[in-house]
């Protein structure tokens, strides 16, 4: 970062990261130690934005208020999580990223325990910035520390975990929880998860190694926001990032409409549409974890571009050809399973090329994901009343393929660092 010597900017990946000269090699006994508090943390950071609302019927009687409230309080954390997600990157390469992931894990305990010990919707309300900032903390810490202490098949593999966690969390996690809570109550299951998010604390401090000692600066606002000045002029990065808008757009735009359109033009019920989405969830957990194979030898970047493609071909297959409901839901999961290995691709070439920190890059990429998501379901909602389903089948596989042609088009540099990583 020779170009910003007066400023207190993260340094670039893999080079004097809090946790450089820490890289295991596969398999070690480090790696089994940081994987799985990785994963645990992502599966909990997920799970405490998505287990709230199936149990809204519940809570709203016995916090007298209502159900769209409770929900105005899940936006609440989503914002805050989206604001706060740009803060928390800096400071994560700036004071370390073990740290923050303990801060991360302990701010989902408390927003929790929060919930689950509520008596009244006004105290529920307050708990938000714990969860917004624990939720921004976990879901993107895991996937840059991921970036920064593993290489090569490790990284990818690393990060195909943590992604992986997060998938599991809404298909598996939801459904128990739940079930669970018939028998115990809805305040049960929160005090259970704060508890488990303490527990997954004590396991990261302890799993992860020591952030390196060294005298951050002083912690400025225009330091945080100079962290991505770099990202900012780096044009491979923001193709990288463009693609994740782009690509997101497109799967989100689906996903907002398809439980509809099951509804309507195929005329299924209630659980059969839960059903369905639990398929197409099942299928993006395998493709997580597929991400961090080899998959034949092939460049990530072609992995990548040639899963945004087929992503955008099925989705478009799925909306705009008459099938039955087999077909449509067959097509559903495979295009989940190959959007995640895109997904998880563009995360370790991001994690490979970043000229900032690790955690400053995902943070933003996390906001920008957002931000591809409510332009996909702004888009949908557009194409769906111009011209109906067709209209949206058409439309929407238009996104996957502008993202295919921003991650098929690198600088000369990113080639030759990939062809380097890879050979």
């Amino acid at each position: 970062m020779d170009r910003y010597p007066a400023e207190s900017v993260p340094v670039p990946l893999g080079a004097s990261s809090p946790l450089v000269g820490q890289v295991p090699t596969s398999g070690c006994p480090a790696e089994r130690r940081v994987l799985p508090a990785l994963c645990v943390a992502s599966f909990l950071g997920t799970l405490s934005f998505v287990a709230p609302a199936p149990f809204f019927p519940e809570m709203a009687p016995d916090l007298d208020t209502s159900v769209p409230l409770l929900g105005q309080v899940v936006t609440v954390v989503l914002l805050l999580g989206s604001v706060l997600g740009l803060a928390v990157g800096p400071l994560a390469d700036e004071y370390g990223h073990r740290r923050l992931m303990v801060i991360g894990m302990v701010a989902v305990a408390v927003a929790m325990l929060g919930v689950g010990l509520a008596p009244s919707y006004a105290v529920l309300l307050a708990t938000s910035p714990a969860g917004g900032l624990g939720g921004a903390t976990v879901v993107a810490l895991p996937p840059a520390i991921a970036g920064i202490y593993f290489t090569g098949a490790a990284r990818r593999r690393a990060i195909g975990w943590t992604v992986a966690a997060m998938a599991v969390a809404a298909i598996g996690g939801v459904p128990v929880l739940t079930a669970i809570g018939e028998g115990v109550g809805w305040r049960a299951v929160f005090v259970g998860i704060g508890l488990a998010a303490l527990g997954a604390a004590w396991l990261v401090g302890t799993a992860l190694p020591r952030d390196t000692k060294r005298a951050p600066a002083p912690l400025r606002v225009r330091a945080l926001l100079a962290a991505y000045r770099p990202l900012l002029r780096h044009r491979p990065t923001l193709r990288l990032f463009g693609a994740t808008a782009l690509r997101t757009a497109c799967w989100i735009g689906l996903l907002t409409y398809f439980g509809a359109f099951l509804k309507e033009e195929l005329g299924l019920g209630p659980r059969q549409v839960g059903v369905a989405y639990m398929v197409g969830g099942a299928g993006y957990c395998l493709g997580s974890v597929a991400a961090g194979s080899r998959l034949g030898g092939l460049p990530l970047r072609t992995v990548v571009a040639a899963s945004n493609a087929a992503m955008g071909l099925l989705v478009g297959l799925i909306v705009a050809l008459p099938l039955g409901p087999v077909a449509t839901v067959a097509l559903l999961s495979l295009a989940a399973f190959v959007g995640a290995i895109g997904s998880g691709g563009l995360t370790a070439l991001l994690a490979e090329e970043t000229p900032a920190g690790a955690a400053t890059t995902m943070g933003l990429n996390g906001a920008i994901f957002s931000l591809g998501a409510a332009g996909g379901s702004a888009a949908g909602g557009l194409l769906l009343a111009v011209g109906g389903y067709d209209t949206l089948g058409l439309g929407l596989p238009v996104f996957a393929l502008a993202s295919t042609l921003l991650v098929w088009q690198p600088s000369r540099s990113a080639i030759t660092a990939e062809n380097a990583a890879d050979g």
